[in-house]
């Protein structure tokens, strides 16, 4: 019964992830990208304080650890918000889903070449095959006028695979949910600089619908989003939570046709098979070889 229960919960995280670029494309209709990034995370920041005092009420033991969380954050908060909500503004959300589903791959390559992880023949067949994915979604974006933002996206899972594999000793010492609400913290004061001016510009504009899909936003891609994956990996493998990244292409692009109207291009299915296979060899490889918990299991991508 709790197996099933998870399941659900993994499935819910997906939907709730894949209707994240849906979401964001509507509320850039009215707001920048630096914009909706600080509401985004200062509010899920101060939701996630709110939780962690209501439970878990773990604190930071060290300096040391304030710096790191600090540093873990503009990969995985700053840069990775702004890049994904800049390179959406830029291409499609079918586009952008569908790179993502590449992040246990580059993880993987970064814990590589960190020497994080021993590299094997499999594994870097696996890597290239999801790059060549991501290349030629790339050169189908240059056709469509849409390559830079599918370059966004790319940088984007770059950051936030260092993020991953950097902070994996932190999340060993702290509960989940300690390290994410203080990298939220940290993140929305990194985006200050940049998001500031722009929302204080523009949220007073906004219609009511922008202001429901921003509440949408944060409350269920973000923080509830985040709280059933942190539920579900406590529960089963990593490996089975990651797993279910490959749903959030096929969700996004059942979404975007009646929300946005897009037509996803039968070019693109190719794109999607050598990044699926890619990842697939590189992960399977990787079990194989080890049977400790691998970097790119961790690679449940948070857009």
């Amino acid at each position: 019964m709790q197996k099933r229960s998870v399941l659900v919960a993994l499935v819910v995280v997906q939907v709730l992830f894949s209707a994240l670029p849906i979401a964001a494309k509507i509320a850039l209709r009215e707001l920048s990208s630096p914009a909706i990034a600080l509401i985004r995370v200062s509010t899920a920041a101060l939701l996630f304080v709110v939780i962690h005092e209501l439970t878990v009420r773990e604190r930071i033991r060290s300096r040391g650890d304030y710096l790191k969380l600090a540093y873990y954050s503009v990969l995985g908060v700053s840069m990775n918000q702004l890049l994904y909500i800049t390179g959406l503004t830029m291409t499609s959300a079918t586009a952008a889903q569908m790179l993502i589903t590449g992040g246990p791959a580059i993880t993987l390559m970064v814990a590589m070449l960190l020497g994080k992880e021993v590299a094997t023949p499999a594994k870097w067949l696996g890597i290239a095959l999801a790059g060549m994915g991501a290349l030629m979604l790339i050169g189908i974006g240059l056709a469509e006028s849409r390559a830079i933002g599918n370059l966004l996206i790319v940088v984007n899972m770059i950051a936030y695979s260092m993020y991953l594999v950097s902070a994996r000793d932190i999340v060993h010492r702290y509960h989940p949910l300690t390290v994410i609400t203080w990298i939220f913290i940290f993140g929305a004061i990194g985006l200050a600089p940049f998001g500031l001016a722009p929302a204080l510009r523009e949220f007073p504009a906004t219609s009511l619908s922008t202001h429901l899909v921003l509440v949408f936003i944060i409350v269920f891609p973000t923080v509830i989003a985040y709280y059933l994956n942190m539920w579900a990996l406590t529960r089963v493998e990593s490996s089975v939570v990651s797993t279910f990244v490959y749903l959030q292409p096929v969700l996004t692009a059942t979404m975007a046709i009646p929300i946005l109207g897009e037509r996803p291009s039968l070019r693109m299915l190719p794109a999607a098979l050598l990044i699926f296979t890619g990842v697939g060899v590189a992960i399977q490889s990787g079990r194989r070889a080890d049977h400790r918990p691998d970097p790119a299991d961790q690679a449940v991508v948070e857009p």
